[in-house]
């Protein structure tokens, strides 16, 4: 029977394992695009065997999971780091170009997330992607909230979904070649006047009320 010491060991080095697998994957990606994320060229590059990616991730649709939370993790980080002014337009303001910085500098990476959640028939997101969503939803959310007072929890709760799903649908455009800085067109500027409109309807609707 395997003792505490080799119990624990065991676990140290599985998760050392699957460290250091997510880190070489995230490296394959930002370097060489989502189309080079196999589990045969993800073993070669990290000097690792096929069999031993799917016995610590099963899939390498999970595997592209844990690779979209770091990502996400990392967006979420920045974001919280925002220093907050008292205007909460502003704020959101922010948020947006920190969006779409993080998704231009890390074009292979968002490509990654944007395939599998926007393909055909994406799967439904895992516990920790959702947790590390909702982190980042409450944070656009509490701004929100500041601008669209008096809707209901209910309304609150879906004008942030709506808002998510913009935000990740424009980021489409910021992956593509359909913007191009020689045109003249901000991405960045692009993202918050989204927004805006977004803040500037949500208002009209609570008028309407």
């Amino acid at each position: 029977m395997a003792s505490l010491k080799d119990i624990k060991l065991k676990a140290f080095v599985k998760d050392k394992t699957k460290e250091a697998l997510l880190e070489c994957g995230r490296r394959l990606v930002a370097e060489r695009g989502v189309e080079a994320l196999s589990a045969r060229k993800l073993a070669q590059a990290a000097n690792s065997s096929v069999g031993m990616i799917y016995s610590l991730f099963l899939t390498m649709d999970r595997f592209a999971a844990e690779e979209n939370v770091i990502t996400l993790t990392e967006l979420y980080q920045q974001m919280s780091k925002v220093i907050l002014a008292d205007n909460p337009f502003n704020n959101l303001n922010r948020y947006a170009d920190i969006f779409a910085a993080y998704v231009e500098a890390n074009p292979n990476l968002w490509s990654l997330l944007y395939n599998r959640h926007l393909a055909l028939n994406a799967p439904k997101s895992t516990i920790a992607e959702a947790r590390i969503i909702k982190k980042i939803d409450i944070l656009i959310g509490m701004q929100a909230a500041r601008l669209i007072g008096g809707l209901s929890g209910r309304e609150k709760r879906l004008s942030i979904k709506v808002l998510e799903m913009s935000l990740f649908a424009l980021s489409g455009y910021l992956l593509g070649n359909k913007l191009h800085r020689e045109s003249g067109l901000n991405r960045g500027n692009l993202c918050k006047l989204l927004m805006n409109t977004y803040i500037a309807g949500m208002a009209s609707l609570k008028r309407m009320k």
